[in-house]
């Protein structure tokens, strides 16, 4: 197994399955006997006779079966940007990215080129914490605000893997288990309730078709 971004990698003899969830996909894992599920569309069975199944609700998850030697040129087609961790997240590339963009904060956050692996969620919790507005325009941030950006992301989304992810409304791992980032967050889904930082009511609103969630004083937009 393995990861780039939002995609799952799974190693076979020969062959690397690329696997996206997209919005409501999940993995299953059963030891044994699989129970009849109704959106059920793939079946992985393991020699110990145990059963990975996919499960779609909405079917808007990918899959994609490559050579070993196309991965690299798979994933530079997709224009995926580096994994936000300390030795691949370099500041200067991102500066340099950000300087040269009109396009909200949020918006090229969520694009994927920048930095792999961010959403909806995690990008609120970012901004939030770097204290930045989620419409400024990228090439108005400061030095300062884009390192706080750039920091936030390798800790915003280190502790989200830590905690085996954000469970809302129908996230599970493999196992059924909830994630327990969602006890973390200081502004996704706490619309009407108190900022943590200085007790100002966070605010939601739509930016680029999606619901944002952010504080007034803390994230002002200059």
């Amino acid at each position: 197994m393995g990861r780039r971004g939002k995609y799952l990698l799974f190693y076979l003899t020969d062959k690397v399955l690329i696997s996206h969830l997209r919005m409501e996909g999940k993995y299953f894992y059963y030891p044994d006997q699989v129970p009849e599920r109704k959106h059920a569309h793939v079946f992985i069975e393991f020699e110990d006779g145990g059963t990975l199944v996919y499960e779609d609700v909405r079917k808007f998850g990918t899959m994609e079966l490559l050579a070993p030697g196309l991965l690299e040129a798979y994933f530079v087609s997709k224009k995926l940007g580096p994994e936000p961790r300390e030795q691949d997240f370099d500041l200067q590339s991102f500066q340099t990215a950000l300087a040269k963009s009109k396009k909200p904060i949020k918006s090229h956050l969520l694009d994927q080129t920048l930095v792999a692996g961010l959403g909806n969620i995690y990008v609120d919790e970012v901004l939030w914490r770097a204290q930045v507005h989620p419409a400024r325009s990228s090439q108005t941030l400061t030095a300062e605000e884009t390192k706080a950006i750039h920091d936030q992301t390798i800790a915003v989304l280190g502790q989200a893997v830590e905690k085996g992810g954000s469970t809302i409304r129908t996230y599970t791992n493999a196992f059924g288990e909830d994630g327990t980032m969602q006890d973390f967050h200081q502004v996704y889904d706490k619309t009407g309730q108190a900022c943590s930082r200085c007790g100002t009511i966070i605010e939601k609103f739509q930016l680029g078709g999606r619901g944002t969630h952010f504080c007034p004083q803390c994230q002002r937009r200059g």
